[in-house]
């Protein structure tokens, strides 16, 4: 009897599981079922998919190709890892071509001014440059593709668009009358000109000055050395190699006066000119930094016309002109280019509407995988996504004939790791139902000056260059704790007339003509706010160093730790950090003091090594320091840097 009864329920068991094995048959052949009919109204556009834009086809996702595979890696490390160089590269170009400003790309962020602001371009350029600018955006391409400047590479973020002869005297025309502030000529004081005459040539004079004021901190130039032209100076602000070509007279004036009249956000200081200073320095640019051949293929233009204009302002929204660019009383298009910012999910295939003759349109469905080409009507369009991507990028005619891509110009590995970068990005798909991922702006640290030497930090832009809690430029020193760090009759003296603490740089503090009342408020300003709580003043009393600390303290410094295998004293020393030569001068006991106790406490990251000194070392060392003094140099004194020009 339990034989029996075993037997039956094993019959049970068996007769269970088979009935589950058919239901589950059942319902997988009633999906399929529900999934070929909707599949079938899908293809003729009665029904989409949920969570897809219309004409996107889900299919699993392929595996990306081996030289793309740090994309995968972008899935997840949206801020860049060390081992993904290609990648990180790859992002790095997406910025510097202003992707963002037509495409959503996920994780990028849009600044506030992706172009010049060109609401009184027709104030600063002629309708002739702007012609020449529009055609080619860069003056002479080799061979190889390499774009070129009278010999010198660069590589303007500007892209090349196709631009008929109608469409650039039109865009010129309504580009150069822009003008919503007007510019008055500018009298210079009959004075300073003789004085400049009677100095000899105005133009050398300038150059002297531009030199001086070393503006190639800020702006590269072109410049022959030993026969071979190179470009020297920093990327803050543009070249000016043929700058002298390019800006009207009246516009160069004002803007050296004061640039925020024409720019409100501009990152150029102003500085504090003479009417000497001011008439040769722009003799130099406007006769020294031209080139007579640059506009000489430009046609005669002459005035424009009323319909150029009307032409050249629709053209100007329509070509995505005002995506990158402002214009007062211009609205940029919303949503002009695709979004991006899942490209790396959609695997493919993709549904592209491409034209055919006859006005037909028909579907084109592209894969990555190998290397195909489809002739549509006079296009050549690629199959796979890959290649698609690639063909855009490098020339989105052939892709399709109504577009408004630019074309832009890079090299192999370029358009390769840019590739990556948009196969890497894995954003939520648009569609019915799914809010859009939104790029929002980072909050803004931006660290604010009160009073007079808040308007003193705006107009000379320190910010540009110096960081301030968090917020500014880093190729100049960190200033966060300068007044823990600097004496403050020292700040006023640099601050008149900078000298600099590392010979080797050639990237100096310009000289801004400051009167000694705004070196004062700045260096009050610098020693009451920028301090570093580590750093206490009151706990060191310089009255107890002594000559004989301070013998002791040379001994410490040129034998025991050999400091000056890294810094300067006199005409010996290493140039790896900053000279000592008027270390007395310049650094408070208080700061020397902790600095040599931990370096790293007050700056970290700072290449300074945190040496084992004990207290008494620590004292005899500051005590030495302290009488590295040097009597101010007079302005006369400084040398000319041959920063610029050809000197």
């Amino acid at each position: 009897m339990p034989a029996k009864k075993a037997h039956k329920g094993v019959s049970w068991v068996v007769f269970g599981l088979a009935a589950c094995n058919a239901l589950i048959l059942v319902l997988i052949y009633g999906q399929l079922q529900t999934d070929w009919q909707q599949w079938k109204q899908y293809k003729r556009g009665h029904v989409r998919f949920p969570g897809v834009a219309a004409g996107t086809l889900v299919w699993k996702q392929a595996v990306v190709p081996a030289q793309y595979s740090q994309a995968s890696c972008g899935s997840c490390h949206l801020d860049g890892a060390s081992q993904t160089p290609r990648l990180n590269h790859g992002r790095q170009l997406i910025v510097k071509y202003n992707c963002v400003g037509c495409h959503r790309l996920q994780g990028v962020t849009r600044p506030a001014m992706l172009g010049p602001d060109l609401t009184n371009v027709g104030t600063k350029l002629s309708r002739e440059w702007i012609y020449k600018w529009l055609k080619n955006p860069r003056t002479i391409t080799d061979e190889n593709g390499n774009v070129t400047v009278d010999g010198v590479a660069t590589d303007p973020r500007m892209p090349k668009f196709r631009l008929d002869e109608v469409e650039l005297r039109a865009l010129s025309a309504y580009l150069s009358v822009q003008r919503v502030r007007l510019i008055a000529a500018y009298k210079f004081n009959p004075r300073a000109v003789a004085i400049a005459a009677k100095g000899g040539d105005a133009a050398a004079q300038g150059q002297i000055k531009f030199n001086q004021m070393f503006c190639v901190t800020c702006h590269a130039l072109a410049v022959d050395r030993g026969g071979e032209t190179t470009l020297i100076g920093g990327d803050i602000g543009p070249e000016l190699t043929k700058v002298g070509s390019k800006v009207k007279p009246e516009w160069l004036i004002a803007w050296l006066r004061d640039p925020e009249t024409y720019l409100a956000h501009t990152r150029m200081p102003r500085y504090e000119w003479t009417d000497e200073d001011l008439y040769e320095v722009t003799q130099f640019i406007l006769t020294k930094l031209t080139d007579a051949d640059l506009l000489k293929t430009v046609p005669q233009l002459g005035s424009p016309t009323d319909s150029e204009v009307r032409l050249g302002q629709r053209l100007f929204v329509e070509k995505g002109c005002a995506e990158c660019h402002e214009i007062q009383g211009v609205t940029p298009r919303s949503n002009f280019g695709p979004d991006l910012s899942a490209l790396g999910l959609a695997a493919g295939p993709y549904l592209e509407e491409v034209k055919l003759a006859g006005d037909h349109t028909a579907p084109l469905h592209f894969f990555r995988g190998e290397a195909k080409q489809l002739d549509v009507s006079v296009a050549k369009v690629p199959r796979f996504m890959i290649a698609y991507i690639q063909a855009k990028v490098k020339g989105s005619a052939s892709t399709g004939r109504e577009t408004h891509m630019p074309q832009f110009q890079m090299n192999p590995t370029d358009l390769d790791d840019l590739t990556m970068a948009l196969l890497s990005m894995n954003g939520p798909l648009p569609g019915p139902g799914t809010p859009k991922s939104l790029i929002l702006q980072r909050a803004s640290r931006e660290f604010i000056a009160d009073g007079k030497a808040g308007q003193l930090y705006q107009r000379f832009k320190c910010y540009v260059c110096h960081m301030f809690n968090g917020y500014g430029g880093g190729l100049a020193p960190d200033l966060s704790y300068e007044g823990s760090r600097s004496q403050h009759e020292w700040l006023v003296g640099f601050l008149r007339d900078p000298q600099t603490l590392r010979p080797t740089l050639t990237v100096r503090m310009p000289h801004f003509n400051m009167t000694e009342e705004d070196a004062h408020t700045i260096a009050d300003f610098i020693s009451t706010s920028l301090r570093n709580t580590q750093v206490d003043p009151v706990a060191v009393d310089e009255r107890s160093f002594t000559p004989e600390m301070a013998a002791r303290g040379k001994q410490l410094f040129e034998i025991k730790y050999a400091c000056q295998s890294c810094h300067t004293i006199g005409s010996s020393g290493g140039y790896v950090g900053p000279s000592l030569n008027t270390a007395g001068n310049w650094l408070t006991a208080a700061w020397i003091e902790a600095w040599l106790h931990d370096p790293q406490a007050l700056v970290p990251g700072v290449i300074e090594p945190r040496q084992t000194f004990n207290k008494g070392e620590i004292q005899d060392l500051t005590a030495y320091l302290l009488t590295l003094k040097q009597s101010p140099a007079t302005k006369d004194a400084v040398p000319v840097a041959a920063a610029g020009g050809s000197q």
